[in-house]
């Protein structure tokens, strides 16, 4: 708790000393979410496909796409179950007229994962890595980072350049990864099943990648508005701060 004062947290909602008490039930099931996943990003995303880069163990790569497949079941179970009872019990949290996104998001990501199972004695297990990485490990990580900040005392009204930093730090990883190095792992993807396993399955795995482009695309957009209005909010705060003039 010291170390919240001495960075003058306590300026709104008493920082972190009290934040938790005076938020509501909604938002803490969307902040414990966001940890939640981003943890699980951090295993599977970040932790695992390094350790597999650094030592070519072949275990840690088996285990992260095992453990993924589970998190990807897992995720859409509950995102079947809160259509089902018309009540939000997702690991997500997030708001009803995103899940039908997390739904073809999942579903796509469990096929490539068992496909890359399946197949994983002709994969190219660096690409894989990398493709994890990539969209869990910085990306969506980042993302999550984000939400975080936005339910503490970290968020947009109290610390707006903190806030402003890391949608731009966000923005940007989502412009390198998910937009410009994503054209070369399409490429290589296909590229690799086509070879390897043919034109049949290569097709399926190009309208998977389609699928998740149009996911990218939805996400990029997302986070480039959510920095504009970070600073347009700034820039609205330093005018009402100015004094008027009589």
């Amino acid at each position: 708790m010291h170390f919240a004062y001495t960075l003058c947290l306590d300026d709104y909602r008493n920082g972190w000393s009290s934040f938790w008490i005076e938020t509501g039930e909604h938002i803490r099931n969307m902040f414990l979410s966001s940890v939640a996943v981003l943890f699980e990003h951090c295993i599977n995303g970040l932790m695992l496909p390094v350790c597999y880069l650094i030592t070519h163990n072949d275990a840690y790569l088996n285990v992260c796409l095992y453990s993924e497949v589970g998190y990807m079941v897992y995720a859409t179970m509950w995102i079947i179950i809160s259509y089902v009872y018309n009540k939000d019990v997702t690991v997500e949290q997030m708001h009803r007229s995103v899940w039908p996104l997390l739904l073809v998001h999942h579903i796509s990501s469990l096929i490539l994962c068992i496909g890359c199972i399946y197949c994983i004695e002709s994969a190219p297990k660096e690409l894989i890595c990398w493709v994890l990485l990539a969209l869990l490990g910085l990306t969506s990580s980042l993302h999550y980072v984000g939400q975080i900040l936005d339910f503490s005392p970290f968020a947009q009204a109290n610390k707006p350049w903190l806030r402003m930093s890391a949608h731009i730090v966000c923005l940007c990883s989502q412009i390198v990864f998910r937009m410009i190095y994503w054209l070369h792992i399409v490429y290589m993807t296909v590229t690799h099943t086509l070879e390897a396993h043919g034109t049949q399955l290569a097709a399926l795995v190009l309208i998977i990648l389609v699928l998740f482009t149009v996911f990218n695309a939805d996400f990029v957009k997302f986070h480039y508005k959510a920095t504009k209005g970070c600073w347009l909010k700034i820039q609205q705060g330093k005018r009402l701060a100015k004094p008027k003039d009589l």
